[in-house]
């Protein structure tokens, strides 16, 4: 039918839109075979919302804000993901015999009528957003779904439970089907989208579970129960694009990929574990094209700014970030060497891996299975004449003597350790049995930090902060316990967190700390010295983010808490 007239008639009076627009509107959907209602939107002539409001009332179609009450489940049962996505439509209910569906576009009487065709039933359409229906086809069939469907109708099976015949043979690469491919181009699409930073697939006796970490929190994807089935054959595919063997299901391989998703180019770090019900796999995602943090945007005060622009500033001595993964220690690295960059320093890097690129500074990666680690790489270092040196981690005694003594022969060494706090990291090199006179020579700055997350600033609002509460971070008799949350909302996916921020513990060594290092004091009463000396512990840098309506007590407390105890 020609969609031109009618929906010229429909918005006559409601939309400035010239004969030109027109005309190249209906060009395009001639070559596209995208409906006008898409077209419209697409280029900005008109709101989806406004749009779809507008042919509500013309066509006498009610405009559906779709719900998750409102989906009968059942009718998601009988009703095959296939007709679903490729029509563009979300069953709803169905009332006298009649299936009332959510449709976008209410002019493609040719889609209705071989929905009603192909379901064999009368049809009540309703208007509704593009983003709902896809919501709700991704949450009620899971991500997905059309392509495990016809996957299992090409292996003739649909069960649940039956177990992939291709769990007895090795699969090559060539022979891998397309509809993998597919299906897992899909979740890494909508894991980029979701913005997530990590994809971990989970298998399970009777499931494969799939989740993204999103702001630092984990999140379950919906997914089709077929998709267990298919759980060797997704295995394949990834080894095949971290280039690992295939064949090995025993032992754990590492490894990486690259691949572009809209014109962006996207890092897989890529990690395969054996398990008792197949393998479990981590991918990691990193934007290749992120622009390093710089320093004021790591979320430090202006003391903590000063104490930091200070230290890094310095000829020599070592500088450490101590934290759990996912910290963002590597961040902080990143925008410490960004800072001092300069055509005057010759600035060296080891990591595993390498994160980011860094513009105008040398980067290596360490390569264990040929010898070269940290510790080698340290040496190697030293003979290219560096000012600065960054190694990605302190692992073992000999990497900690190395960079010790290459601090104190004139060289800036920045450097990362798990530990819970601050002070923790002292006990640490003095464990790896670094000397404590090298110790206290070297360390010029211990910095432990956590991510908290961000108010959604899309529904943030006020409310009044317990005493209880209250007590647990701050005496500050001035604090009317008027704080911000989020309410929650579709931007922030009714968490109330949108992004995140770091909150910082800053242990400068100064010449009362150094004494208690070369003493081997514990490290509990360093971290009271240097409380006495005016440095913050965690809970307190969150305090500060919690005044300012950065983020909530309970995020804080969910981070730093335990550490404080």
């Amino acid at each position: 039918m020609d969609e031109k007239p009618n929906l010229a008639k429909l918005l006559e009076g409601k939309l400035n839109i010239s004969p030109s627009q027109w005309q190249e509107c209906l060009e395009e959907h001639k070559k596209s075979a995208l409906s006008l209602v898409r077209i419209l939107i697409s280029k900005g002539l008109t709101s989806e919302d406004g749009l779809l409001k507008i042919l509500s009332e013309r066509l006498n179609i009610p405009y559906l804000k779709i719900r998750e009450e409102d989906i009968d489940v059942e009718l998601v049962k009988i009703i095959p993901a296939k007709l679903v996505t490729h029509y563009n439509f979300m069953p709803i209910k169905e009332q006298g015999g009649a299936l009332q569906i959510a449709i976008n576009d209410p002019l493609d009487i040719l889609a209705l009528d071989e929905i009603k065709l192909f379901l064999n039933r009368e049809i009540i359409p309703f208007i509704a957003s593009q983003k709902d229906i896809l919501e709700s086809i991704k949450s009620f069939y899971g991500l997905g779904a059309e392509t495990l469907e016809a996957m299992a109708l090409q292996q003739g099976t649909a069960d649940p439970g039956a177990l992939a015949q291709e769990k007895s043979k090795d699969i090559k690469d060539e022979a891998i089907d397309p509809s993998v491919i597919k299906f897992l181009n899909q979740i890494l699409l909508d894991a980029v989208k979701q913005q997530a930073t990590d994809i971990h697939f989970e298998p399970f006796e009777d499931d494969l579970r799939v989740r993204y970490r999103i702001d630092g929190i984990l999140y379950e994807v919906s997914t089709p129960p077929t998709i267990k089935n298919f759980q060797s054959s997704i295995a394949s595919r990834i080894k095949v694009m971290a280039s690992m063997d295939i064949a090995e299901k025993r032992r754990p391989q590492d490894g990486r990929a690259d691949i572009k998703i809209e014109d962006e180019v996207y890092d897989l770090r890529i990690s395969v574990m054996p398990t008792p019900f197949g393998e479990s796999i981590g991918v990691r995602i990193l934007p290749r094209s992120s622009p390093i943090t710089a320093l004021a945007g790591l979320g430090l005060s202006s003391q903590e700014l000063e104490i930091l622009e200070r230290m890094i500033s310095k000829p020599h001595g070592i500088i450490l970030v101590t934290g759990p993964t996912g910290s963002g220690k590597t961040t902080t690295l990143y925008a410490c060497l960004n800072r001092i960059n300069s055509s005057e320093r010759k600035i060296l890097t080891i990591e595993d891996p390498i994160e980011y690129k860094l513009q105008e500074i040398t980067q290596m990666q360490i390569e264990p299975k040929i010898g070269f680690t940290f510790a080698n790489a340290l040496r190697s270092m030293l003979r290219h004449d560096p000012n600065v040196m960054m190694v990605g981690e302190i692992r073992d005694t000999e990497t900690a003597e190395l960079a010790v003594r290459t601090s104190l022969t004139g060289h800036l060494v920045f450097s990362t350790l798990h530990t819970n706090d601050a002070a923790g990291a002292i006990t640490r090199l003095l464990d790896m049995g670094v000397d404590s006179f090298l110790v206290s020579s070297s360390v010029i700055l211990i910095i432990a930090q956590r991510l908290v997350r961000l108010i959604c600033p899309h529904c943030k609002e006020k409310y009044t902060l317990s005493h209880q509460t209250l007590r647990q971070f701050s005496q500050d008799k001035s604090f009317d316990g008027v704080i911000y949350h989020g309410r929650g909302c579709e931007k922030c996916r009714f968490t109330g967190y949108k992004g995140r921020t770091a909150i910082f513990e800053m242990l400068v060594i100064s010449e009362e700390i150094r004494e208690m290092i070369h003493q081997r004091m514990p490290s509990q009463q360093i971290k009271d010295k240097a409380i006495s000396l005016g440095m913050k512990v965690l809970m307190q840098s969150g305090w500060d983010k919690i005044k300012e309506g950065q983020t909530t007590p309970e995020e804080v407390i969910r981070v730093a808490q335990e550490e404080e105890s």
